[in-house]
């Protein structure tokens, strides 16, 4: 099995690269991948893709095209709707879509790229992989949509467009919905896994800073343990 964890800064992959022998093996625009050492069982690469679509996108490129691998676990932080989820929480993306593209002039669905699905969802056996991951104690999990944008959620009107276009939304990144929609042309799954870093609102840039290493380390973890049932299920 060949795993990569993909995530869009170097802070929020510094629990992988301070617990795992790396070397690297490509650095191309933002992205950097590195392969990681010692894994008998499976291999397993880190990616930093750098911030934004555009990024994420030639880095899944790159990623499909190099390595080949059987999943991609995309991680790292996230902002988190008021009354959805708390700082600190994890949630695993059961459904990507965009918040901020609208051709619905063209008869698409808000959020769907025109001749693209109108948003990326998990199979039921990944969704059934989700009910063996042990419950942590100190923050709760949750599975949903995490949606995507290139602007940070900090504009109160924006943030209340998205919530009525998305009712049920969880959070909202900048980088998981480009990366799944490149990999859906190789046939790749991604797993979305991210730690919330702040409520998506006009406080969410203070927030992020003060509790980005907490969100990080939280999807650090939920993304190792996902690991385990992946390799214990192959």
């Amino acid at each position: 099995m060949i795993i990569v964890i993909a995530a869009a800064m170097q802070e929020e992959l510094v629990p992988f690269r301070d617990t795992y022998r790396i070397q690297s093996i490509l650095k191309r625009g933002k992205t950097v991948i590195e392969e990681v050492l010692d894994q008998p069982d499976y291999s397993l690469f880190l990616a930093e893709t750098g911030i934004g679509k555009a990024n994420a996108a030639a880095s899944a490129s790159l990623l499909c095209e190099m390595i080949q691998p059987d999943v991609i676990i995309n991680t790292g932080s996230a902002g988190g709707f008021l009354g959805e989820v708390e700082i600190g929480d994890v949630v695993y993306g059961t459904k990507l879509a965009y918040s901020d593209v609208d051709a619905t002039g063209f008869d698409y669905t808000f959020g769907q790229v025109p001749q693209m699905p109108r948003d990326y969802r998990l199979s039921q056996r990944w969704l059934e992989i989700f009910n063996y991951l042990e419950k942590p104690s100190n923050y709760d999990l949750y599975n949903g949509l995490i949606v995507t944008s290139d602007s940070f959620m900090s504009e109160s009107a924006f943030v209340t467009k998205v919530k009525e276009h998305f009712p049920e939304v969880k959070a909202s990144d900048m980088e998981s919905t480009a990366i799944a929609q490149v990999a859906s042309f190789y046939d790749i799954p991604v797993l979305n896994i991210r730690g919330i870093s702040d409520i998506v609102g006009s406080e969410a840039a203070e927030s992020f800073e003060i509790h980005l290493r907490k969100a990080a380390l939280h999807a650090f973890q939920e993304t190792k343990r996902l690991i385990r049932v992946l390799v214990e299920d192959k």
